[in-house]
């Protein structure tokens, strides 16, 4: 008989062969090992659940936990991610999924769901949200020259300047692929934290993206962007930015496009939060470089 039990993080050797099942030719074995590693310190121990048949790991989802401010309250969350269970042995999917919902003051989210992840969650009762994402290219113009906000990139002066949550989220966030950016600006200030990496544009051509996991004020952002993308194409040596359309709260830049796929969309469980008060921060997508 199957059991379930805590995934440690010395169970990675194990639960690998398990994760090449997604056949995901961009993650590497260091990719993969990053969900085992306590970067943020709320772990406790735990890196997910694990189903076992004797010795053999048959089943597996990664939890991430964190603690946010979102609207002046605490809100404790957990985001899943690579939920996967050996074929012979699907009966007991949600078994594992009991024991993520365990604690119902937790925020639950999952933000790359296969599409038969996303139908079970969808009659499991979570929320459904856009992820589909827009591109936002960098284009010179006179806007980009006489705009007066300045926008800080290097990590010296972002540790100096960023405080607060702010500064926490940078300090969390230092894997060698992580970004950073702070946008200060008369009206306030707009902290962003992304990733650098390869996308494929065409075949087995990759490119470099910044793809913007966390948008502190989109208000700001937009406002000025051009500068602001410019400045990360340069900074980052990025083709292009990629900002999921929800987090621009309905902003459609004239220098972007919507990423072509088609629509994209992930879920989340919460008794307090909407789709916009969730973004990539204390993800999957930050450790495995999405």
């Amino acid at each position: 008989m199957p059991i379930i039990r805590e995934a440690r993080s010395d169970d990675f050797e194990r639960v690998y062969p398990l994760l090449l099942e997604f056949e995901n030719p961009n993650l590497t074995a260091e990719h993969w090992r990053q969900l085992f590693i306590d970067h943020f310190g709320q772990q406790n121990g735990r890196f997910g659940w694990v189903l076992l048949d004797g010795d053999e790991v048959v089943g597996f989802v990664s939890t991430i936990m964190s603690e946010r401010t979102i609207r002046g309250e605490t809100t404790q969350l957990c985001n899943t991610s690579s939920w996967i269970v050996r074929p012979e042995y699907r009966k007991h999917s949600l078994a594992l999924h009991a024991k993520i919902v365990a604690d119902k003051n937790v925020t639950v989210t999952n933000l790359s769901p296969t599409a038969q992840v996303l139908a079970l969650l969808d009659k499991l009762g979570y929320t459904l949200m856009d992820k589909t994402e827009r591109i936002i290219l960098p284009v010179l113009t006179a806007r980009t020259f006489f705009d007066r906000s300045e926008i800080l990139t290097s990590a010296a002066s972002l540790e100096a300047a960023l405080e607060g949550e702010n500064l926490r989220f940078f300090h969390d966030h230092q894997l060698p692929f992580n970004r950073h950016a702070l946008l200060r600006t008369p009206d306030g200030d707009c902290y962003i934290m992304m990733n650098r990496n390869l996308k494929a544009v065409r075949g087995n051509l990759r490119i470099p993206f910044a793809r913007v996991h966390h948008i502190g004020a989109p208000d700001i952002f937009a406002k000025h962007l051009e500068k602001l993308a410019v400045r990360v194409a340069t900074s980052l040596k990025v083709a292009a930015l990629i900002v999921d359309d929800r987090m621009l709260q309905g902003v459609a830049p004239w220098h972007s496009f919507m990423r072509p796929g088609g629509r994209r969309s992930a879920a989340f469980r919460s008794k307090t939060l909407a789709a916009n008060d969730i973004d990539g921060l204390y993800t999957e997508a930050v450790l495995l470089n999405y």
